[in-house]
């Protein structure tokens, strides 16, 4: 697990801003394919699927309080069926 980048300690009444992300790139994807490359990470077969979704960042504010942390704003999708629901409904214009 990467370390938070961040050049002091968390305290109480911190916001930060955790954004992973994930996105492809056609090109890039289609030229490691073609170079057997990451084989042992990549499922080809499967990214196929996403090849031309783009990609997607899932930002949330958090706030760090006394007892753990507060998100801000309506918690996002991060489970597999919740990202793919989010995905159909993103695509469908809902």
């Amino acid at each position: 697990m990467k370390p938070l980048r961040l050049g002091r300690e968390l305290q109480s009444g911190y916001v930060v801003t955790i954004e992973p992300g994930v996105y492809f790139i056609p090109e890039l994807i289609d030229l490691w394919k073609s170079q057997n490359k990451f084989t042992d990470f990549i499922n080809y077969k499967k990214v196929e699927e996403y090849k031309y979704f783009g990609g997607t960042r899932n930002e949330e504010d958090i706030l760090i309080t006394g007892e753990g942390y507060k998100i801000l704003g309506k918690p996002l999708a991060k489970s597999i069926a919740d990202v793919e629901s989010e995905r159909g409904k993103a695509f469908s214009g809902k």
